[in-house]
């Protein structure tokens, strides 16, 4: 599996590596249902899309902008 954390966004040194790997993997399975439903409805708001997804809408943003910098 391909890191989805940049070096600027690792997790604390204290967290354990497995839990670091789970949160990975939960990160890239949420971008890529955040990827799919904006295909199909490339217009949602951010308050939908957090409700869909079932993260704050701080999370939402920072999805937002993850596909934004994995796209160029």
């Amino acid at each position: 599996m391909v890191s989805t954390i940049e070096e600027t966004e690792s997790l604390p040194e204290e967290v354990p590596q497995g839990l670091k790997f789970l949160f990975e993997e939960w990160l890239e399975e949420i971008l890529n249902e955040t990827e799919k439903i904006l295909q199909k409805e490339p217009e949602l708001s951010n308050k939908e899309l957090a409700r869909r997804l079932g993260v704050p809408l701080e999370g939402v943003a920072y999805l937002r902008h993850r596909l934004q910098s994995k796209n160029f």
